[in-house]
């Protein structure tokens, strides 16, 4: 994972800041999602569902998810792979370069998004499975798919937040 510096000049104490990951593999990730949920909502479009029947959604559901929660999903994962490293150095003993607060406290904001989106893709599954039981179909069927996923990366999400927390305690400036 490339770092980014910032040269401060010749005369300031350190040479370097921290940046943090970059910002392309993130938007990478967000802009297939949202490629995804373009071709699926084109896919729905076209579809002509058999009388008594919804059109399919899952599909949808997973690539929309990708579309609003893949960018936080893989900056958490960006930050954590970071602290990770940074504690490592810092505790073999390495001078490291300043980190800015916000790069700090960014993993928060991200995990909370991934888990909100994780419970959304696994509320969909629930209703999927509500559909199924009561006969009257959604499109969500079957519904446990969905609720795994979603449950999966709620629990990634917050292990990821947790782990990034922990690693970054060590860390000069952190609250």
């Amino acid at each position: 994972m490339p770092l980014e510096h910032r040269d401060q000049g010749e005369g300031s104490a350190s040479a370097a800041v921290d940046r943090g990951p970059s910002w392309l593999p993130p938007a990478l990730v967000c802009l297939v999602g949202a490629g995804l949920a373009v071709l699926q909502l084109v896919r729905l479009v076209q579809a002509v569902p058999v009388d008594g029947q919804a059109r399919p959604m899952t599909a949808m559901v997973l690539a929309s998810a990708l579309a609003v929660g893949g960018f936080s999903l893989t900056r958490l994962l960006q930050l954590l792979a970071l602290a990770r490293n940074r504690r490592r150095r810092r505790a073999a003993g390495q001078a490291l370069p300043e980190v800015p607060w916000q790069l700090l406290d960014a993993h928060s904001l991200h995990g909370v998004w991934v888990v909100g989106v994780g419970g959304s893709v696994a509320l969909m599954g629930g209703l999927g499975l509500w559909s199924l039981l009561d006969g009257r179909p959604s499109g969500l069927e079957p519904g446990w798919p969905l609720l795994l996923i979603g449950g999966a990366v709620m629990l990634l999400g917050h292990l990821a937040r947790q782990r990034t927390t922990t690693c970054w305690e060590d860390e000069p400036g952190y609250f």
